[in-house]
């Protein structure tokens, strides 16, 4: 008899802790699954681009912001996007842009995959490939050149203005998938900014 009053006792005491769990806010990782989705973290400092592939399929990709600093003339950026995904999955390594929007002007005021404006940090990394599978140096021309003259102090208007693979991108460079993304991983975050600041 003992032993099936510590029974139901205990049966008792698992259902109320049962059912403590299951009143009030739900738990944070599924906040916003609904019954067809599995559960997952909501996070406010993502958005969606457009990845483009070698092959011209296009998926909607999630970026991550990873930090972001609003100052008095511009706010700072962190992005963690894909770009390549030609290359085995062992080395799809994700790139992360450091980002400077003038809040003014609603322009490109700086982008590195290295130093931050000030040169004294590390706060981006190239992910992507030195050259493509021809040889083009798509490094060299992506920093030097393509950054320089068709990214920095551009709006966001010029920068949604750019073509799609094949278009005006690709002919500057000779090369598709890493400018290509780069681009479409801008026109993302400028959205994502004027959500933010207007």
């Amino acid at each position: 008899m003992k032993h099936i009053v510590r029974i139901m006792c205990l049966v008792l005491l698992a259902a109320l802790v049962a059912s403590c769990g299951t009143q009030g806010d739900e738990p944070a990782n599924t906040a916003d699954a609904t019954p067809d989705e599995a559960p997952g973290i909501r996070v406010e400092n993502a958005f969606y681009y457009t990845h483009v592939d070698g092959h011209k399929e296009e998926v909607e990709t999630p970026a991550f912001v990873l930090f972001e600093y609003e100052q008095l003339e511009t706010v700072k950026y962190q992005v963690a996007y894909i770009a390549c995904t030609c290359r085995g999955p062992e080395v799809n390594y994700w790139s992360v842009a450091y980002v400077e929007i003038d809040k003014a002007t609603n322009s490109i005021a700086n982008i590195s995959y290295g130093e931050d404006s000030s040169g004294h940090y590390t706060a981006g990394m190239y992910g992507d490939s030195i050259e493509s599978w021809d040889g083009t140096p798509v490094h060299d021309l992506f920093f030097d050149q393509f950054i320089g003259d068709y990214i920095l102090g551009k709006t966001e208007e010029e920068i949604d203005s750019y073509e799609a693979m094949h278009g005006s991108v690709d002919a500057y460079t000779g090369a598709t998938v890493t400018p290509n993304n780069a681009m479409r991983m801008l026109q993302g975050l400028f959205e994502y900014h004027t959500q933010r600041y207007g």
